[in-house]
């Protein structure tokens, strides 16, 4: 994960932390009426969770959904059971800060928050793994489900199905779907269908500074760091990346062919990887802009996509890209070099000559490292790759939604901004087609 994303994971915890009273905002007014869903698209810190979780626990707290001493049945599920633990008891306005006397418990049978007055039941779920699909399943049904960073989610149209499936207590159901936002043509599938309809509550392009909680050095970092780019208008301004018309990429050429993992697990013998040569693609930084860090992989036989398409496959397994030191980056890069015991690191030398090498050998000395230099242009550069995308033979093993938020926003020749991930991308990827057999396609 990127500086970017760890640095803006901690918005929340800056922002509410310093909230003094657990008051709504404007934008975190629930629905009136006779509503069944609510969408909250918003950009980090701005208050989405603690949005949610206020309408639940006075849910919890209102006319019961079914008779007995179980009067509401309700379903957190967010990306990990340890996401929905958070927050559900672990960051400020957490369910547990608003209900005094509750807590998260894991026992027998799953994850709960145990301690409401009336006996109610709030189950936390994951969306990460096979096994959290089952548990989806069996989860039993429900009043509420809470939907918490719904965009991020891995098995996400899985989770969207069964929490429909259960939900069916009471005389009004009800879901809330908090997430920052992101062009996942499978999210946006899901929200551009469900929003039409009447009784589902739309709050959409909430910004980090929308909450006067955050304090004003922290609002002035992230806005100068970020504002005016695409991860900006995403995670600050929880605004929905859409495809640039241009662009070199579209969701179209990534998602039909994305991958859950790289690992085999077989019914008898030991798990093994698809991945054979492994490359470190390094594009460094241009002033004040990030040091793309992409790394890939091919895979000459047994690709777990099901295709008929030609090998060697490619897998796009880490994107560690991030706006750092010449030091930091430099560690960076050998740190992933490390992790996924990397066969050679590949670097731009056109705007550092040496530069990049020498940093990355004063960590350390020992790594295979091999300059390579731009003598074409970007879209020259970039366009047999796209090729390999079009022929289905790259894989993205997981979500990269800054490196693919990129890819669909680029447009080669206008673009007045410097594609650093993908050009790290394009940098590992061609070392692995071009070290490769049969390579006819680069000819």
């Amino acid at each position: 994960m990127s500086d970017a994303s760890d640095v803006l994971d901690d918005i929340i915890v800056l922002v509410e932390a310093t909230q003094p009273v657990w008051e709504r905002l404007p934008h975190q007014e629930p629905p009136t009426g006779d509503w069944f869903g609510w969408i909250i698209e918003a950009g980090r810190g701005s208050g989405k969770s603690f949005a949610a979780n206020m309408a639940m626990v006075e849910h919890i707290n209102g006319p019961p959904c079914r008779k007995g001493n179980k009067p509401h049945s309700i379903s957190l599920i967010a990306p990990t059971i340890g996401d929905a633990a958070e927050t559900a008891g672990r960051m400020p306005g957490s369910l547990t800060d608003l209900q005094p006397g509750t807590s998260v418990v894991s026992k027998t049978g799953g994850t709960f928050v145990e301690g409401w007055p009336n006996g109610s039941i709030v189950r936390l779920l994951g969306a990460h793994t096979k096994d959290d699909q089952e548990r989806l399943r069996a989860a039993g049904n429900r009043c509420w489900v809470h939907l918490e960073e719904f965009a991020a989610m891995r098995y996400l149209t899985e989770a969207w199905d069964q929490m429909h499936l259960g939900l069916r207590l009471g005389p009004r159901p009800h879901w809330v779907l908090t997430t920052t936002p992101k062009a996942r043509p499978d999210y946006l599938a899901v929200v551009e269908e469900i929003e039409q309809r009447d009784d589902v509550y739309v709050t959409n392009e909430v910004s980090t500074a929308d909450n006067p909680h955050l304090p004003e050095s922290t609002l002035s970092f992230l806005y100068g760091k970020y504002d005016g780019t695409s991860l900006g208008g995403q995670e600050l301004h929880g605004k929905r990346i859409e495809e640039a018309e241009g662009a070199l990429w579209s969701y179209g050429l990534i998602e039909p062919h994305r991958l859950a993992t790289h690992i085999v697990t077989p019914d008898e013998g030991e798990p093994y990887s698809t991945l054979g040569r492994v490359v470190v693609g390094v594009d460094p930084p241009g002033g004040a802009t990030e040091c793309g860090i992409v790394t890939a992989a091919n895979i000459l036989t047994d690709c777990l996509c099901g295709t008929d398409a030609p090998y060697p496959h490619f897998a796009v397994v880490a994107d560690q890209s991030a706006k750092l030191s010449p030091n930091g980056w430099a560690n960076r890069i050998v740190a992933t070099y490390q992790e996924w015991t990397a066969d050679l690191i590949v670097g731009e030398a056109n705007y550092g000559g040496d530069m990049v090498e020498s940093n990355i050998r004063t960590v350390d000395s020992s790594v295979s490292y091999e300059n390579v230099h731009a003598s074409r242009g970007k879209r020259i550069r970039a366009e047999p790759i796209k090729a390999l995308y079009e022929q289905g033979r790259v894989h993205h093993v997981g979500m990269f939604s800054e490196l693919e938020a990129e890819m669909v926003q680029w447009i080669p020749d206008e673009s007045a901004w410097s594609p650093n991930r993908i050009d790290a991308l394009v940098w590992a990827l061609t070392e692995l087609a071009e070290s490769g057999e049969p390579a006819l396609w680069f000819v």
